[in-house]
């Protein structure tokens, strides 16, 4: 069914409103897919993702190409999926969760390219976005090697009371 273009104007508004605070913007097309995503799977994809704070909206080609200036042309269905909550949005955290999600859901959708910081990414270069930690992530693996670091500090701290002690006890019995 046609959208009036008062109507276009008003997702376009909204898509722009919504996408101007994310840094990381994914996109998932159902084009080229083995089997056709039904009503129920794309419920359950949706839950999904929206409990993992990502939004997913089926939006007009010509709206997500005038939104993202730097996409190719697209082609059939396009999903746009991005953090409900724009404010902790980050490059990476969005193509993780879609590529955690979409695991399940592999031969009906598939990721199309992501757009970073306006800048846009295949699909080969999303995935592997996808594989870089997340600033969460980042902040514990440093946290943990500072933990280690002082842990190793505090034994081997420890043992050099410990080491002399243990000469002092084996010369004793050899004195006696």
């Amino acid at each position: 069914m046609a959208i009036t273009r008062i109507k276009k104007e008003a997702i376009f508004a909204e898509l722009n409103s919504e996408i101007a605070s994310q840094k990381a913007v994914v996109l998932l097309t159902t084009k080229d897919s083995q089997s056709s995503l039904n009503s129920v799977s794309n419920t359950s994809m949706r839950r999904e993702l929206r409990n993992s704070g990502v939004k997913v909206q089926v939006i007009k080609n010509t709206l997500i190409n005038k939104t993202f200036e730097g996409a190719p042309k697209l082609v059939g269905p396009t999903y746009v999926s991005y953090l409900l909550d724009g404010n902790n949005s980050d490059e990476v955290t969005v193509p993780k969760i879609i590529t955690k999600v979409l695991k399940e859901y592999s031969d009906s959708i598939s990721i199309l390219g992501s757009v970073v910081n306006g800048e846009f990414y295949n699909r080969a270069q999303t995935i592997q976005l996808s594989n870089v930690s997340t600033k969460e992530e980042s902040l514990a693996k440093i946290a943990g090697a500072i933990n280690s670091i002082t842990a190793k500090i505090a034994i081997s701290v420890k043992e050099i009371p410990a080491s002399v002690a243990r000469g002092v006890n084996a010369y004793s019995k050899t004195l006696s």
